[in-house]
């Protein structure tokens, strides 16, 4: 057995770990490369072009056990960092390394020329412009080692480290600025930036002494510097200068002057002199007067810009396209997963001051916030590059959350501004009206302000004033004014239009007019027409379009304290009425705010979260036929229809209602005979709330689900499907008129029309301005995974849960990880996540949190996964401080009900049985163990109708528990057995069910695994069945604490595997009776950090089974 199992491998399938190094280029044909650093492999990628969808060209293992920090790319050559380490690989092969059908080769190991071990960390490097055998490297302790490689022996060469002086560093930045020199720049520990330039000896004149000169060391930052850059540029008056940006944990931006001039008279020094003392206090004031000339001189340089911004420490800082005159781009990047663009406008000095440049800057400049992206998840933007072109410009963004974004900020070169996706334009009556052939009086146009207004199309927007008018404005491009025109209304119909209450446009060439006085008038397009067609008793609040068909369009028109509406069905062409109906039998108390029709029904919803369904009856009014109260108690904003099953003959039975309250909710209506049904089926919020204002579903062909809504002072438009914002625009709030128009086929085509101190602000984008290059997952730790065999279930400590669908590798493509629901209902961290059967999923965390969610497929066409939260645990201590660490579930012995056995950090061990039919929790057992907190728990047979449960916890030990009757119908669970294991506290556990008993592994604190095996006994009714026979240990299995274990049964035997915090995955091999011990058979090196937990995912019985190992990232490796 021994011989088969070592023929076992492991393979990585799937990795989603955080992005630490990113860097782009074009290749020699056009191609735009993203070149990421994932642990220690170099992955490349092909950016999206046109319609074209970015793909993975390879993936290179660089380093053994070395994450890559840096990657630079020039030349046809990568130069990448990680540590002490550097390596050189060529791009040609990088992407030369697939089939011709695209497939990824997995042997990249041929791309790496050349490796060299520095001795000090590396921070930055770069490859020369000039000469391609040539580079540099920036380390933590300020120095420059120069790097070169020869082609003809494939060998890098390092040279001698070379610094002014060696403060320690927390980031580094160098340039070229000649053929033998560099520029560098450090952020140090405390606060300082020190620039100073080394001169190399040229390559023929090796014993030429190198030369440092130390320009300035600037102080003002009160943090550590985590990031700087530099970059030149060119002046309004034909001047370049030289600036500096660095960031820090004080979260701020700061752009330095480090032009070097006439007056300026650095520090020179020929290396290696002794290395000078720079001052290391935060603001240091502290400065000995035997100082030299360049300290003193950094008391005067004063930053020439400054801004505070993201929410916590600023990891990075970039360099932008410059847009303007005198005006560029700085973007940075944030422990808060954002990166926000800043616009920096720079001037000169006076020429008084020019005339004294020795006391005066002759720079100065503004850094003022433009926008800010939110396109990551969690935490932690680790990784950043910038690539500037002729007429393009893009930055890449790396996440934690494992996500590759990459922005297209191209519109800033070609536009010479500093935004024209999403350009914001804001006009008032007076700047229509002065547009137009016969504006009218300037009095009148001051005092009229714009009431009313909707989108016709993408390309018209209807406008109605509080005095009377009609105007159409033709949209251009996003940073264009409109065209406006003044559409002619009838005499005998002004003073009604006057009162205008509700424009809805209900086709591209056709819009309904509601005024306070009832009447509703019908604005043709092509025609510039307007019509009165029809009137109703009362003052219209609104008209919500529910349908279209054939040319007539179907709208419900909501009146002013009433709680009935009113159904047309008109001729968008004519405007005809084909059909006129009304509301019945609704509470007076109603108040409609949203409508949607499904089938032959009409779902109207209330601002109190009531939901009423009505039918048509033979009157032709529509009669209420179930009226029921929704777990929202806020404003329904929204009711759409979900797409039916293709080839379907029947509409969706299914409803999504978006509410107020941040969430959206899946009703299922179920009509049988003469009884009507709505059942709740999912039921989750976003996290860009807290208000949803709509939704729409995508025209692909797996439809995707869009929504809309407030977040604080912006506008959000967020891909649900993908997790992924689209779209942020600031407006000011909810509290306000808007309008959305948008494309279902094209993603980021939108118009978004406001009103805001009583002008008019539309804001145009005609596609998305950024791209995911690689999906994400969570953006902080993962605690927890459960696999039902086609699910995979993840808790983190962002206190969301997420279901993922793992799609195997098939005909050599690549594993994809698919989102397909994700909860957020805990407020603290996940403990724990089981699946039970495919449709249960439980979950637990802190502050005595547990909650049991349903799950089910929809018959739709949108894939996504319906989950509902069910049931509630509410049987909570006095504080409800403590945390479930531990639990496990099974069906009862009927099936009618749910066994939940929980381990709570008190040491207390409690058993439920929970049903569904009211999502009750009903205490059966509870029991007490030691002052150590159980950490483990599993369910054994069960025995009158009640689980004899194993448990472990911190002492290191493995119990049995039995139960003993106490008064009343609960039961007590008495101590039956308990043996030593490990050193300390048991951190994971898995068994198996051996036919005559049961295998344990477990992995412990200590470092240790080790196998248990529990036997059949016999005994007296209430005895236990079960006891510990044998114990077998293996000591320093691993280097650190072993987060997870699993065991697998296969045809040959029975695998275990462990996964720990030493980063390394191990197979063991288990015996199969109590003879023999635990062996390794093999072990890998994981990408995961600080790993949470382990499973398994689908069928082990065709000799392959496919593991899933998460942590801060996740990845899957099969098993064969």
């Amino acid at each position: 057995m021994v011989h088969t199992t070592n023929q076992l491998s492991l393979t990585r399938d799937l990795s989603h770990v955080p992005i630490t190094a990113l860097a782009l280029s074009r290749s020699p044909s056009g191609q735009l490369l993203v070149f990421a650093g994932e642990d220690s492999d170099l992955v490349v990628y092909e950016a999206k072009t046109g319609l074209l969808k970015g793909r993975l060209l390879s993936r290179t293992s660089v380093f053994v056990d070395q994450p890559i920090h840096g990657i630079h790319v020039r030349h046809g050559r990568v130069l990448v960092w990680g540590h002490c380490h550097v390596a050189i690989l060529s791009v040609e092969r990088l992407t030369k390394q697939q089939g011709h059908d695209g497939v990824v080769d997995g042997d990249g190991n041929d791309s790496v020329i050349a490796k060299a071990t520095a001795p000090d960390w590396i921070f930055h490097g770069a490859f020369s412009e000039t000469d391609d055998s040539v580079g540099a490297l920036a380390t933590a302790h300020n120095e420059v080692i120069p790097l070169r490689f020869s082609s003809d022996t494939a060998e890098i060469h390092l040279g001698a480290a070379i610094a002014p002086s060696r403060p320690m560093l927390y980031s580094a930045h160098l340039t070229w600025i000649a053929d033998d020199t560099v520029l560098v720049a450090g952020g140090t520990v405390f606060g300082h930036v020190v620039v100073w330039k080394c001169r190399l000896a040229e390559q023929q004149q090796q014993q030429q002494q190198t030369s440092t000169e130390t320009l300035f060391n600037f102080e003002g930052h009160e943090g550590s510097i985590f990031g700087v850059d530099m970059s030149t540029v060119t002046l309004s008056d034909g001047s370049s200068a030289r600036i500096l940006a660095s960031c820090s944990d004080d979260r701020t931006i700061r752009i330095w002057d480090i032009t070097e001039r006439g007056g300026d008279k650095p520090s020179r020094s020929d290396a290696p002199k002794a290395p000078q003392v720079i001052d290391t206090g935060f603001g240091g004031s502290d400065f000995n007067d035997a100082h030299d000339d360049t300290q003193s001189r950094s008391r005067q340089n004063a930053p020439i810009a400054a801004a505070m911004g993201h929410a916590s420490r600023i990891w990075g800082v970039k360099f932008g396209p410059s847009y303007g005159e005198d005006a560029l781009s700085v973007y940075s990047f944030g422990e808060d997963a954002t990166m926000q663009r800043w616009h920096l406008r720079l001037s000169h000095a006076t020429a008084a001051q020019e005339a004294d440049c020795s006391s005066s800057r002759l720079l100065t400049g503004k850094l003022s916030h433009s926008k800010t992206f939110s396109l990551h998840s969690g935490k932690h933007l680790w990784s950043r590059a910038v690539l500037l072109e002729d007429k393009a410009a893009f930055v890449a963004t790396g996440g934690a959350d494992s996500q590759i974004c990459l922005i297209d900020e191209s519109s800033l070169v070609l536009s010479q501004t500093s935004d024209s996706l999403g350009q914001l334009l804001t006009l008032d009556t007076v700047d229509i009206l002065k547009g137009l052939d016969h504006p009218g009086s300037s009095n009148t146009a001051a005092k009229e302000i714009i009431s009313r207004y909707d989108f016709l199309s993408y390309d018209h927007i209807l406008v109605s004033t509080s005095q009377g008018r009609l105007l159409l404005g033709h949209l251009k491009e996003p940073h264009v004014d409109p065209e406006w025109e003044q559409i002619e209304v009838p005499h005998d119909l002004r003073d009604d239009v006057k009162l205008c209450y509700v424009v809805k446009a209900i086709a591209p060439t056709a819009a309904l007019l509601g005024t306070t006085s009832g009447n509703i008038y019908h604005f043709h397009l092509p025609t510039q027409s307007i019509t009165h067609i029809a009137s109703v008793p009362g003052k219209i609040i609104e008209v919500n379009r529910l349908s279209s068909r054939d040319g007539v369009v179907e709208v419900l028109i909501y009146l002013h304290g009433r709680a009935e509406s009113h159904y047309f069905a008109i001729n968008v062409s004519t405007g005809h009425v084909h059909t006129q109906g009304q509301t019945k039998g609704l509470d007076p108390r109603f108040v409609p705010t949203a409508a949607g029709k499904l089938n032959d029904l009409l779902v109207i919803e209330s601002r109190h979260g009531f939901l009423s369904v009505l039918d048509r009856q033979e009157d032709g009014m529509y009669h209420s036929i179930l009226d029921i109260a929704t777990r929202s108690r806020d404003t329904i904003t929204a009711i759409l229809p979900l797409p039916p099953k293709p080839g379907s003959t029947h509409a969706s039975r299914y409803i999504l209602v978006t509410s107020r309250d941040g969430k959206y909710r899946i009703y299922e209506l179920d009509r049988q005979s003469d009884f009507m049904f709505l059942h709740l089926r999912h039921e989750t919020s976003p996290p860009f709330g807290p208000m949803i204002a709509g939704a729409w579903f995508t025209q692909d062909t797996v439809p995707e689900l869009v929504l809309y809504g407030f977040r604080s002072k912006d506008f959000v438009i967020w891909n649900e499907t993908r997790r992924e914002e689209l779209a942020t625009i600031e407006c000011g709030g909810a509290h306000r008129t808007f309008q959305l128009t948008f494309s279902e086929t094209i993603p980021g085509r939108y118009r978004f029309a406001f009103t805001k101190t009583s002008k008019l602000s539309i804001s145009s984008s005609d596609r998305l301005a950024h791209e995911w290059v690689k999906a994400g997952i969570h953006g902080r730790e993962i605690r927890s995974l459960s696999s039902n065999g086609r699910y995979i279930a993840t808790g983190a400590e962002d206190t969301t849960i997420r279901i993922w669908e793992y799609l195997q590798i098939a005909d050599g493509a690549q594993a994809e990880l698919r989102c397909v629901a994700a909860m957020k209902a805990h407020i603290t961290g996940l403990q724990k996540v089981v699946w039970l059967g495919d449709d249960y999923l439980f979950s637990s965390a802190g502050n005595e949190e547990f909650f049991v969610w349903k799950v089910q497929s929809l018959e739709s066409d949108y894939t996504g996964l319906a989950v509902m939260c069910e049931g509630v645990f509410t049987d909570k201590s006095e504080d409800a401080d403590l945390r479930i660490m531990d639990f496990d579930v099974c069906q009862s012995d009927d099936g009618s009900s749910m066994i939940v056995s929980m381990g709570f950090s008190n040491s207390v061990l409690k058993t439920y049985r929970y049903t569904s039919d009211g999502g009750r929790f009903e205490l059966l057992a509870k029991g007490r163990y030691t002052g150590a907190c159980i950490t483990q728990t599993r369910h054994l047979s069960m025995r009158d109708q009640l689980p004899q449960l194993l448990t472990a916890s911190t002492d290191g030990h493995l119990a049995l528990w039995r139960t003993e009757p106490q008064e009343g119908a609960m039961r007590e669970y008495v101590l039956e057995q308990a043996v030593p294991l490990h050193q300390n506290s048991i951190k994971s556990l898995d068994l198996i069910d051996s036919g005559e008993g049961y295998q344990v592994f477990t992995g412990g604190d200590d470092n240790s695994v080790a196998v248990t095996w529990l036997g059949g006994t016999s005994g007296s009714t209430g005895s236990a069945s079960w006891a510990f026979s044998r114990r077998n240990i293996v000591r320093r299995a691993h280097a650190a604490a072993i987060a997870g274990v699993l065991l697998i049964r296969r045809r040959t035997g029975v695998v275990g595997i462990s996964v720990s915090n030493d980063q390394r995955v191990k197979l063991w091999s288990i015996p199969s009776g109590e003879d023999g011990n635990v062996e390794l058979i093999r072990g890998d090196c994981i990408g995961v950090a600080d790993a949470g937990d382990i499973a398994a995912v689908g069928d082990f019985d065709g000799g392959m089974a496919t593991i899933v190992i998460a942590g801060v990232g996740l990845e899957a490796w099969s098993l064969k």
